[in-house]
């Protein structure tokens, strides 16, 4: 999958990679059965990306995660919504559509949204909900310093190297593909971005592109996980807000706003 560089302009810090399952955290189970795990392995990759189903039939990403599906040949991937994706789960498929203003040089707002639209509807499931416009922007910073957040991912859960096995810890590619939580801590809101920290040893890493954050202990999505902040697998991520006209304008193609 095509590395792709986004710079987040919260707080001006360092450029942002994609973040592609939670490592540390917990165990979800069937806690959030909407989250899905995308498979990625038809272009070479064993840690797949993450999605939420807005709609049942529309499954919300990352733009990146969709463009560079696309880009790659894979135009009608496959998801699972089981809590471990394996061989032997109840896959569906469907197709990639790409945000057509995602534009990943824009340190604003690059509208890094994506979603894939299933042949058939997901039975079963409730799918996750979508904000209000200017959800966010009605609370005030105070508010949104004590609110808590939770994002649900399918990406690495493991590191490899570091102090006990020598060199820079890396993630394990082979470690993902169950859906894990972690709660996450308000750092900061601009036009375009949710800034977000994990807490204790959270931390989001490969294979946690298009997971969503959910605001307080709702199955409201603030927003979608595009970027990490400060480097690889950290405890920081940026995540693309779906409460703002240009989000609302893209998924209004798909699925019906609140």
């Amino acid at each position: 999958m095509k590395t792709a560089i986004l710079v987040i302009c919260v707080l001006a810090l360092t450029p942002a990679a994609p973040a592609r399952a939670i490592v540390g955290g917990q165990l979800d189970g069937t806690g959030h059965p909407y989250v899905g795990f995308l498979d990625a392995s038809p272009i070479g990759r064993p840690d797949g990306p993450t999605g939420v189903l807005i709609s049942s039939t529309v499954l919300l990403t990352a733009g990146h995660v969709t463009q560079s599906f696309a880009e790659n040949g894979l135009t009608h991937p496959r998801v699972t919504f089981e809590p471990v994706a394996s061989a032997a789960s109840n896959w569906y498929t469907g197709t990639v559509h790409t945000n057509r203003n995602y534009n990943p040089l824009r340190i604003d707002d690059p509208g890094d949204l994506g979603v894939v639209v299933l042949d058939k509807p997901v039975n079963g499931v409730t799918p996750a909900l979508l904000p209000r416009l200017g959800t966010l922007d009605a609370l005030a910073p105070s508010r949104l310093n004590g609110t808590s957040f939770t994002v649900v991912g399918y990406g690495a859960s493991g590191l490899l190297g570091g102090s006990d096995g020598g060199g820079s810890p890396q993630w394990d590619p082979y470690s993902g593909g169950t859906r894990k939580l972690a709660e996450q801590t308000f750092l900061s809101l601009t036009p375009g971005w949710l800034r977000v920290q994990e807490h204790a040893d959270g931390q989001i890493c490969v294979g946690d592109s298009g997971s969503p954050t959910l605001l307080a202990e709702s199955n409201v999505i603030a927003g979608i996980t595009t970027a990490f902040v400060g480097g690889l697998c950290t405890n920081s991520a940026g995540d693309e807000r779906l409460d703002t006209p240009a989000a609302r304008a893209f998924l209004s193609q798909y699925v019906t706003l609140p």
